[in-house]
């Protein structure tokens, strides 16, 4: 059995650089106790446990506001995915330390629409409906208007910005992108794919064309996991499959298999993956 593997692949500069900043956290003698993450910092279930071991107190409540008003004293961490201005706010006039781990180019989006409702224009926002990156968005304003590729969309005004969650399948951004500005001329677009999205789901395509299968190794929580996979099946028509562990392994038949191909998500550690490929090794 042929193992190919997809390159680029794996944890983002964004992941990369909250996770340092947690650790450089712990290991802070002056750090206000106890701290708090609002949600999981990423989605990855193995990086989050290992912070609640080291002491970290994960609060994922619905309700960001509820959470934040819960802490009597201490330090509140910011996930990658962002929260609104509102939540920051709320957190500032609690005294609360901030370790503010959003992605760059989640801020960048946040930049954008902000910069955008200043001018008078209205928002539309292609996103995942509950996602943290999504909740963040929304609630910067009462003129974001979510959407999804049913094209089901309140009337516009003259001056309507539509831009994107970074984690989607840049295809069918794309895809959206195109029958929206058919119907509506006038609209101004903003594709905020990230780059480390874009490449790793452009890699995959490139990269599986052939392979019997594909393996996405991430967090089934993971929305650019789930993009990953989402991707590969309907563009190569690729079985693919989304494991998280080694043991996910045990029930994937591989008899009839000569080409896997295997690729992870953007907040995947690669010890996860590297104990994946060895374990691969005794299947061929």
């Amino acid at each position: 059995m042929i193992i190919k593997f997809v390159v680029p692949q794996g944890m983002c500069g964004g992941v990369a650089s909250a996770i340092n900043q947690i650790e450089k956290l712990l290991q802070d003698p002056q750090t206000v106790k106890p701290i708090y993450m609002l949600g999981s910092l990423v989605h990855n279930k193995i990086i989050v446990n290992q912070f609640q071991e080291q002491g970290i107190i994960i609060l994922d409540g619905v309700n960001k506001e509820e959470s934040i008003n819960s802490i009597p004293f201490g330090t509140i961490i910011f996930t990658a995915h962002g929260v609104s201005d509102k939540i920051y706010d709320l957190a500032l006039k609690k005294g609360l330390k901030i370790v503010d781990t959003t992605c760059p180019n989640v801020l960048k989006t946040h930049e954008i629409v902000k910069k955008k409702i200043s001018e008078g224009y209205d928002i539309l926002f292609f996103g995942i409906k509950g996602h943290p990156e999504t909740e963040g968005i929304l609630g910067l304003s009462n003129k974001i208007q979510l959407i999804d590729d049913s094209m089901k969309i309140s009337p516009i005004s003259k001056k309507t910005l539509l831009i994107n969650q970074t984690t989607l399948p840049f295809k069918q951004v794309q895809t959206l992108y195109k029958k929206i500005k058919n119907k509506y001329p006038l609209i101004e677009l903003a594709d905020e794919i990230c780059s480390a999205t874009y490449q790793r789901q452009k890699a995959a395509l490139e990269q599986t064309k052939g392979a019997d299968i594909c393996l996405v190794v991430g967090d089934i929580m993971s929305n650019n996991c789930q993009s990953l996979k989402q991707v590969i099946e309907s563009e190569n028509n690729v079985k693919t499959y989304l494991i998280e562990t080694v043991n996910d392994l045990k029930s994937i038949d591989f008899s009839n298999v000569n080409t896997v191909a295997l690729t992870s998500g953007a907040s995947t550690p690669k010890t996860i993956v590297d104990a994946i490929i060895n374990e691969l090794e005794k299947y061929k």
